[in-house]
């Protein structure tokens, strides 16, 4: 596969623009010192995603008929502000929650611009491999982010730490503007592009891939989320142990084995890959130790970081040209939505019961449904 300076300039932009969100996973720390609990940490941090229902298909809209570049720019300017915003506000309710809302917002306009703008700089037979490249230095910052963002609160403050991140999103602002994009006049009316967005949901097969993402993104938001506090209680340190074993592991895949999706097929990489992916959660909920916390988070990264790509890339392989920014920005507001649903539910589990509850439940629900789920889109691709 060959890296191209858009490819090159867009995967750089995306690891200070990850950097600069993925940072807040450290926030439900925050907000427990604030005198916050578990529904409050699930709460807030699911806003982010609220906001994705309303903008992200926007942005899927917006993509396909004007200038990504723009867009792009878009996301990371309102990543800077919302993250120095928080600088100047400490409550709960309501700033936390309106600046969570923002950062959603900034979300949906760069990464749905910026995954169609991989897909459209590479081959098809190389789209799986690509889109692993590129979310790389993503999966990278969820390690990166929170332990050098961990380093900076002990060592500094909360102040520098949101100082800190707004930066990182100002560099990602910088090296967009020297992307290179032609589209910059419209080129799909407002009527095309609602019809076409009613194609792509009624479309069987994407529409499929859209609830098996509702339930990654779940799953995965969940684990996330919770997992700081989850590894402080069991006095684990560091509390990004997680994210560092899974990082690793992810990256690992996403260098050396990219190419499995595109050389043994999606939908054969898809079926093992999410089984262990469910069941790296349920390891999760008994990993009380260093051990166990490192062997859980290295199953989980190595069955996200071939899933992940695997599913975008059928979703687009699946899409007319006019239409992939819009499968793709629906298949990004299923994850997001799954991550908002399942974060504030299971911050009410966690609170009643246990952490160990939360875990366990939600990979039981997430690998029965994958199995079926997995097992009907086999079933619509072979009578197609």
């Amino acid at each position: 596969m060959k890296i191209t300076k858009n490819l090159g300039l867009i995967t750089l932009a995306s690891f200070f623009f990850f950097y600069a969100y993925h940072s807040y996973l450290i926030l439900p720390i925050h907000i427990i010192e604030l005198g916050g609990g578990e529904h409050d940490v699930g709460l807030i941090m699911s806003v982010a995603g609220a906001s994705t229902i309303f903008f992200t298909p926007i942005s899927g809209m917006l993509g396909d008929s004007y200038n990504k570049k723009i867009l792009l720019l878009i996301g990371a300017f309102g990543l800077a502000l919302t993250n120095y915003l928080f600088i100047h506000f400490d409550s709960l309710y309501y700033s936390y929650i309106f600046l969570r809302f923002l950062q959603g917002c900034s979300f949906s306009f760069f990464f749905v611009s910026a995954g169609t703008f991989v897909s459209e700089t590479i081959d098809l037979k190389n789209q799986a491999q690509a889109l692993g490249f590129f979310g790389v230095f993503a999966i990278a910052n969820h390690a990166i982010a929170p332990t050098l963002s961990t380093y900076i609160v002990s060592e500094y403050s909360y102040q520098i730490f949101f100082l800190s991140t707004s930066f990182a999103a100002v560099i990602c602002f910088v090296v967009i503007t020297f992307l290179e994009d032609s589209k910059s006049v419209l080129v799909q009316g407002k009527r095309a592009s609602i019809i076409g967005f009613i194609e792509t949901l009624k479309n069987k097969k994407i529409f499929l891939i859209f609830c098996i993402m509702f339930l990654v993104g779940g799953a995965f938001v969940t684990c996330l989320n919770f997992n700081a506090i989850y590894a402080n209680e069991n006095m684990i340190k560091p509390v990004t142990l997680f994210f560092i074993s899974y990082t690793s592991t992810a990256l690992v895949m996403r260098i050396f084995f990219g190419w499995i999706p595109d050389k043994i097929g999606r939908i054969q990489t898809c079926y093992p890959g999410l089984i262990g992916f469910g069941i790296s959660i349920g390891m999760l909920s008994f990993s009380n130790t260093f051990i166990l916390i490192i062997i859980s988070g290295s199953i989980f990264g190595l069955c996200h970081a071939l899933v992940y790509p695997s599913l975008y890339s059928l979703v687009l392989s699946f899409s007319e040209d006019s239409n992939k920014t819009k499968s793709f920005s629906l298949c990004s507001l299923s994850f997001t939505f799954g991550g908002m649903i399942f974060s504030s539910i299971y911050g009410f589990i966690a609170e009643i019961f246990s952490f160990r509850v939360m875990f366990l439940s939600c990979s039981i629900i997430v690998t029965i449904c994958f199995y079926f789920l997995v097992k009907k889109l086999k079933y619509v691709l072979e009578a197609s």
